[in-house]
């Protein structure tokens, strides 16, 4: 049986962990560090690509293979997979920048126009000059109940030959340091906003401090880096600044101790990894049945079934149409951003306002459009995941009752109405999300349902589903982070909309 279970349930994944790595790896210094085909933000490389693959390989490699254990939760063992695959890979990019890195060593800055550029710098020789020292603070939310308050300061100076060199000078090499502090997001915002001011004070008063200790080691910061935007906008304030500047950062470590680290870093993931799987290959029971039919070579019929189950939610069909390309619509707008570099985790305030999002002032100036185009923006992954399962499982039971076109303005009226309330009673907050859209189509449902539409031995049942989730969004939107003002223009819409179609869709349904 051990026999079995090291052919069927570890060795494959060992292969997929292996083959993962190393493959992908190697495709990333082919495209990205070698020959620089494509050039996308490093989290793109080193999280949102691995990610994807690794979803992948469990789903069409792994879970199919996980089934001949005898597992009361097979899916618990696949997100365990997707994550062993995920961690060590995205460890390994890292180890693949500084390992394949070229340190390129200067006497003084003058010399780096004189070079091809590289990652990583050795400066013997350089003067901050800390009289000029602009600054860019920002600040974003995390969490699953965004309960998180994430507060950023980049602050940038020019690194000089000498100490001398006159102000009139364009400084073409910055010296850039990035400060992060988190605080909670249930704090009212008065406390919140006099945290932030504090925070940005102190993060000046030490770079101030600092930016004189001499180092030697610097990474250049490029347009893939995650910190590029936040020290362009604060050189983008010093009005001699060039259009093209060199960004470094300085380094803790040098190259050969950073690869070393990251080298531990890897192979301790990948022994963790291993023996995990290893325990949970070896503890659970074979399933005989399972074993038997992997064998003898032939097809899962029930993840047959599963795979046409979960079309049902995929693929547009009648009864089922608009649902679908909605969250195609929503989640193309969300990968776009990503392979553009504009976050994953979480997307900044200014991109969202730049994509469209809804902001009180730029609607009043006549920019009236940002309350449709909002509602298909979203500031981070869990953001829009939770967003589009509500859709889909509020659209099925939705939208085999009404048209298609009674269906789609249901949505865009409850999210207009949404984005409108939401200005109107949060004018500083940056809004996004189809919540208010998805509130309103809970709104309709429930108005079909208390209105007879639906049949009385399904009410009760599909009344409470309703009831708890729009209880859940408006008391996770009491506790702050979360735009309640959207959520409840949504639902009122929604729900005096589904009012007013009942009368036709009950004459439709009892002809």
């Amino acid at each position: 049986m051990m026999e079995d279970k090291l052919k069927f349930v570890f060795r494959p994944f060992i292969s997929a962990l292996i083959g993962l790595v190393v493959g992908y790896s190697f495709l990333h210094w082919v495209v990205v560090i070698k020959f620089g085909l494509l050039q996308p933000k490093d989290k793109v490389v080193e999280l949102v690509v691995p990610a994807l693959l690794s979803i992948l390989l469990v789903i069409f490699y792994i879970y199919p293979r996980v089934k001949v254990l005898r597992l009361r939760d097979h899916f618990f063992y696949a997100v365990v997979a997707w994550v062993g695959l995920v961690i060590p890979t995205a460890i390994a990019q890292d180890y693949m920048v500084t390992v394949t890195g070229t340190l390129t060593e200067l006497t003084s800055v003058r010399e780096m126009d004189r070079h091809k550029p590289t990652r990583f710098y050795k400066l013997r020789s350089y003067h901050p000059d800390k009289e000029i020292s602009p600054s860019y603070a920002t600040y974003d939310v995390s969490g699953r109940n965004s309960e998180d308050f994430n507060m950023h300061l980049y602050v940038v100076c020019p690194i000089r030959e000498t100490p001398n060199v006159p102000y009139a000078d364009t400084p073409s090499v910055w010296l850039g340091e990035h400060y992060k502090e988190r605080i909670s997001n249930r704090m009212k915002h008065e406390k919140k906003e006099k945290a932030y001011t504090l925070f940005v004070e102190q993060g000046r008063i030490k770079f101030a401090e600092t930016v004189t200790s001499f180092s030697v080691y610097f990474e250049r910061i490029d347009s893939r880096s995650k910190y590029h935007d936040g020290f362009m906008k604060a050189i983008s304030l010093y009005p001699g600044a060039v259009s093209d500047p060199i960004i470094l950062m300085r380094m803790s470590e040098s190259l050969y101790s950073k690869n070393e680290s990251n080298k531990q870093r890897l192979l301790i993931a990948l022994l963790i990894v291993t023996v995990l799987w290893f325990l949970m290959s070896a503890i659970p029971k074979i399933d005989p049945n399972e074993l038997k039919r992997v064998k003898a070579g032939k097809p899962d019929m029930d993840a047959r079934r599963e795979w046409h189950e979960w079309r049902t939610f995929v693929l547009p069909h009648k009864g089922f149409f608009v649902t679908p390309i909605l969250v195609y619509i929503n989640v193309g707008v969300f990968l776009l951003m990503t392979v553009l570099g504009h976050g994953f985790i979480y997307v900044s305030p200014q991109v969202l306002l730049d994509w469209g999002a809804c902001y009180a002032p730029m609607v009043m100036e006549g920019q009236w459009w940002r309350l449709l185009t909002a509602i298909f923006l979203h500031g981070g992954v869990a953001h829009l995941c939770a967003n589009m399962v509500w859709l889909v499982l509020v659209g099925i039971d939705l939208e085999h009752k009404m048209s298609r076109m009674m269906y789609l303005l249901i949505y865009f009226l409850s999210g207009l109405l949404g984005s409108l309330t939401s200005i109107l009673w949060n004018g500083e907050a940056v809004g996004v999300g189809a919540s208010g859209a998805i509130m309103g189509l809970f709104g309709a449902f429930i108005a079909l349902l208390i209105t007879g539409v639906y049949p009385k031995g399904f009410v009760k049942s599909l009344l409470i589903n309703a009831g708890v989730f729009v209880g859940m969004n408006l008391l996770m939107g009491l506790a702050g982070g979360i735009d309640n003002a959207a959520h409840i223009g949504g639902l009122l819409c929604g729900f005096v909309l589904g009012i007013g179609c009942s009368p036709f869709l009950k004459r439709a349904h009892h002809r």
